[in-house]
């Protein structure tokens, strides 16, 4: 559960994902948890919280086990502390060519914002993007970019990748995940 200082209510977050319990470590007192868009999280579109430059939560956590339902709260509330800013939120524009299908190229365009000056200390293999996904599949940029490219904040840059297979005729959901989070899509 999130406490909104600015709106002053709780909000109910997602469970955690397979991933987030894979690389969680409750026995050493880390929990790996990423949160989706503030639009989805709070359950608005974006453009109700335009006006919000940044917006601080508390979190705490709900254990349900055979003894009942308990909730856990950092004893040092600095450790349960999220800050969204908007500076360092990434912004995904479009695809293009908008018309996909099985291993065809196409280009994401973006703006990281501030990202670029969180993310550092890339090994060999790593993009300064965890993942592009188009539907659930994700998107290739093997031998297409490189842990050293670099992308300009508050500019519109673009990554070419492959496209894995997809079924015809669906509308699609756009995404790229970061190390800070998701983008803000506004295709």
């Amino acid at each position: 559960m999130l406490y909104s200082h600015e709106l002053e209510q709780d909000i109910m977050a997602p469970l955690l994902t397979e991933d987030d319990a894979f690389n969680s470590h409750p026995f050493l007192g880390n929990i790996a948890y990423r949160l989706p868009g503030l639009d989805e999280l709070i359950g608005v579109p974006m453009t109700y919280l335009s006006g919000y430059q940044s917006m601080t939560f508390t979190l705490s956590v709900i254990s349900n086990d055979e003894l009942g339902e308990e909730t856990l709260e950092c004893t040092n509330a600095a450790n349960c502390k999220i800050v969204f800013y908007r500076a360092y939120t990434p912004v995904l524009y479009y695809i293009a060519p908008p018309v996909l299908y099985y291993q065809s190229f196409t280009e994401f365009w973006f703006d990281p914002r501030g990202t670029a000056n969180l993310i550092s200390d890339l090994e060999n293999d790593e993009m300064p993007f965890i993942n592009a996904k188009i539907g659930e599949s994700n998107v290739d940029f093997e031998d297409l970019i490189d842990y050293d490219d670099t992308y300009s904040g508050y500019y519109r840059n673009k990554v070419r990748g492959q496209i894995g297979e997809l079924p015809a005729g669906e509308i699609y959901n756009i995404s790229m995940l970061w190390e800070v989070g998701g983008s803000n899509v506004i295709a």
